[in-house]
């Protein structure tokens, strides 16, 4: 059978040049029948907010909003033995997430707590250690890497020991051609300059803000701006993209000789936990498929703003995608 091009929708409300709703629909981007397999390894947890408790965690947002334009992708992590995690589960299984979530007999499932100023920028105190510091190694998770044509990760799964040594043993047992997608997460505490160096010098695609940066200049004696820290690590190491956040202020893409800027959508935040890994999610899929830089920024920024304006990091998506379908409901 031949590949038949699906085109991925992307609707949500933001506000138009004179305050009111508008309803924004872009098509961005198509895929085969034939498309990559993306494995994201790490975090599930709850993000307790002010208001209540969300579902959350690095890796299981960036799958859920990858799913939304239709990447075939899937989230392996772990939670307790616990009615904590059995809640979690449900609620991917609810937004229909596919997943392979081990049970740890060792550890509780994963909380953070989080706090939100005036602007809604959040503050993080995580819990650990919890049931995904702690993913094992066994058959279905190694015959799931074998399969990916392209794995992400973050820094902050390898905050502890046991995932430091699981991932650098997974690394051997990846094919040539899958891709390596890392999102650097530097939450004070949970980080240590040897996981940032293996995430720079693994990651074929890399995501990081503009906070980050600087602390990361300064650990290796990198370039403080974007531009020439890109073309350095480009020379020295595999990197072929970097995806470079500036909250409100927008975004920077750089691939190849290929730059693009983007101001930002401006909307009023409820709170902007998730709209990162909102924004790599959109981005990395596009980038993937081979889409332009401007029409990636452009996608990104919207779906991080709409995030922005709804509570935690996975709220409901509304328009269609693929063949007609209705985005996934929470």
């Amino acid at each position: 059978m031949g590949k038949r091009a699906l085109f991925a929708w992307y609707a949500i409300n933001l506000p138009d040049r004179r305050g009111k709703n508008a309803m924004l629909i872009r098509t961005i981007g198509k895929r085969t029948e034939h498309s990559m397999k993306i494995i994201a390894l790490g975090e599930l947890l709850w993000d307790c907010l002010p208001g209540g408790r969300e579902i959350g965690g690095a890796a299981g947002n960036f799958v859920y909003h990858a799913l939304q334009i239709g990447a075939d992708a899937r989230l392996i992590s772990a939670v307790g033995c616990d009615r904590s995690g059995d809640a979690l589960v449900r609620e991917l299984d609810a937004r229909g997430v596919a997943h392979y979530i081990q049970r740890s007999a060792r550890y509780p499932t994963g909380t953070v707590e989080v706090t939100l100023n005036a602007r809604g920028i959040p503050q993080y105190d995580i819990m650990g250690p919890v049931a995904w510091d702690d993913l094992q190694s066994d058959v279905t998770l190694v015959s799931q890497l074998r399969q990916a044509d392209v794995l992400y990760f973050g820094s902050l799964v390898q905050r502890y020991g046991p995932n430091q040594r699981l991932l650098a043993q997974l690394m051997s047992l990846l094919a040539p051609r899958t891709k390596i997608l890392v999102d650097i997460n530097l939450r004070a505490g949970h980080y240590q300059p040897a996981t940032v160096h293996f995430c720079l010098r693994r990651a074929h695609i890399l995501k990081l803000n503009d906070e980050e940066l600087p602390l990361i200049a300064a650990m290796f004696g990198l370039p403080r701006d974007p531009i020439a820290f890109y073309q350095q690590l480009r020379r020295q190491g595999r990197l072929e993209m970097l995806i470079y956040t500036c909250g409100e202020r927008g975004s920077l893409l750089l691939r190849g000789d290929e730059r693009h800027r983007h101001p930002g959508v401006k909307v009023k935040p409820v709170d902007t936990v998730g709209a990162g890994d909102a924004f790599t999610a959109i981005a990395s899929v596009m980038a993937l498929r081979g889409e332009s830089l401007a029409s990636i920024n452009q996608a990104a920024n919207q779906a991080a703003a709409y995030v922005c304006t709804r509570p935690g990091a996975m709220p409901p998506m509304s328009g269609t995608y693929g063949r007609g379908r209705t985005l996934r409901q929470a």
